[in-house]
């Protein structure tokens, strides 16, 4: 397109594109998700260190509707329970990814982690869009030490910081 054409454009037509851009993708993610969680797959191996499987992959409903639980050592599932956790949905594990995740480390949408990165995150160590942690970095950085743009702490380094030691371009 020329630059030309797009000055042409009126406000209303450039922000109908945007909007049927975005119901595009959005229709896309929700179609995924309704696939991801639609599947229907079993399995788990028959080697057991504790009583556990070594892996368990446990994907879609059972026969009255609800998401089954992977348990394994590692577990990959709508829900999984494991040391190391792939969760659609739901990741609980030593190392944990899903959409929301408890472990030691996680990487998901929002967690609690001893180090997690993620959209929300809590944890010592929290590199996430919206942190909350004792090392905090993301746009909104509430910790003891925190970095983003915003940074709320003891020692802060941020665009806007408010703390105790403030490196920022402007403190309240």
């Amino acid at each position: 397109m020329k630059p030309q054409e797009h000055q042409d454009r009126s406000p209303q037509e450039v922000s109908t594109r945007r909007f049927r851009f975005l119901a595009r993708i959005s229709e896309s993610a929700r179609r995924l998700v309704a696939g991801l969680i639609s599947l229907n797959f079993q399995y788990e191996s028959k080697r057991r260190l504790f009583g556990w499987p070594l892996l368990s992959i446990n994907i879609g409903p059972d026969k009255d509707g609800q998401m089954r639980q992977a348990k394994g050592w590692v577990a990959i599932g709508t829900r999984a329970t494991g040391f190391v956790a792939f969760g659609l949905i739901v990741a609980r594990g030593v190392f944990a990814v899903g959409a929301l995740a408890l472990g030691i480390g996680t990487v998901n949408l929002a967690g609690i982690g001893l180090v997690t990165v993620s959209i929300i995150g809590l944890g010592l160590v929290s590199v996430s869009a919206f942190a909350l942690g004792y090392l905090a970095v993301g746009v909104l950085a509430i910790g003891y030490k925190s970095l983003g743009i915003i940074a709320i702490g003891y020692k802060v380094v941020g665009i806007i910081g408010m703390g105790q030691h403030v490196e920022s371009m402007f403190s309240p």
